[in-house]
């Protein structure tokens, strides 16, 4: 397994130390076990740092290896922030343990967010028939990642649904899925997905906003009785989908729509505040 560390941002994070990047290639047993988060950067601040933080503090712990200190890992990702100030731009950390070792590394990624033309007639995206295994725990996984790639290359989507053996829709192979009936929100359990942040913040905001939500199983065989969908991401924040395979929605439903703006007004309310 190789870790490629882009050159396009001046320093990067390695453990403790901020040092200037290069084209740097971490090279590491296929065994390693490597989890990750992907943080968006807006104005030099990480978009809900805390949480992002807490779910690999979260992964690391339900892997029975060694705490890691979230505290110390948050304070210097400030200061690679301060040193390397961007605009816009998606950061990720990974952290490893090799025979004992713990390491961690934070450096900026080459980052793609949906256009303004997307949130206002949404995405297609196909479905894939592929499993995540532990899903609560988000470590590297080169299999799905290349094979979802692949697929969404092919046939020229957005993104990926995927579908486990019994045909119900997990989630996005780098988001989570909502499927819009009425004015009710459905998404699938929480035990069964990767437990998204942006997810996690919708979910608030629907109980917040008395906007209906159920977490249950949904079955392919209910694409054609919804009323709308949506994926959530670090990247796409809440995104619309006006085709899912074969189905076409009508128009994207006035409870998505109602998402987009609570969304957009709660990033503008974290970035503002101290994060």
């Amino acid at each position: 397994m190789q870790i490629n560390i882009s050159n396009t941002e001046k320093y990067f994070l390695h453990n403790e130390s901020i040092e200037e990047t290069g084209n740097l290639t971490i090279d590491l047993p296929d065994t390693t076990k490597v989890f990750y988060e992907v943080v968006r950067v807006v104005k030099g601040k990480g978009l809900f740092l805390e949480e992002h933080l807490d779910r690999l503090h979260k992964s690391v712990m339900l892997s029975n290896l060694n705490c890691i200190d979230i505290n110390s890992i948050k304070a210097n990702i400030r200061r690679l922030l301060n040193v390397n100030y961007v605009e816009e731009k998606n950061i990720k950390l990974n952290f490893y343990c090799q025979n004992e070792r713990q390491e961690l590394y934070a450096f900026f990624v080459e980052s793609h967010y949906p256009s303004n033309q997307m949130y206002q007639t949404g995405v297609k995206v196909e479905l894939l028939p592929i499993e995540r295994h532990n899903p609560n725990v988000k470590l590297e996984n080169p299999h799905l990642r290349g094979s979802a790639d692949k697929a969404i290359c092919l046939s020229q989507t957005h993104e990926m649904l995927l579908v486990n053996s019994q045909g119900f829709i997990t989630e996005g192979s780098r988001s989570n899925f909502f499927a819009v009936f009425g004015n009710k929100l459905v998404t699938p359990p929480s035990q069964q997905v990767l437990e998204g942040i942006t997810r996690k913040m919708v979910i608030k905001l629907a109980h917040e906003n008395y906007i209906m939500l159920e977490e249950r199983p949904i079955h392919t065989s209910e694409i054609s009785e919804m009323d709308g969908a949506f994926i959530t991401g670090t990247s796409s924040k809440v995104l619309p989908i006006a085709k899912i395979a074969n189905h076409t929605f009508a128009a994207i439903p006035e409870t998505t729509r109602i998402m987009m703006k609570l969304y957009d007004e709660l990033m503008i309310k974290s970035l503002t505040s101290d994060i």
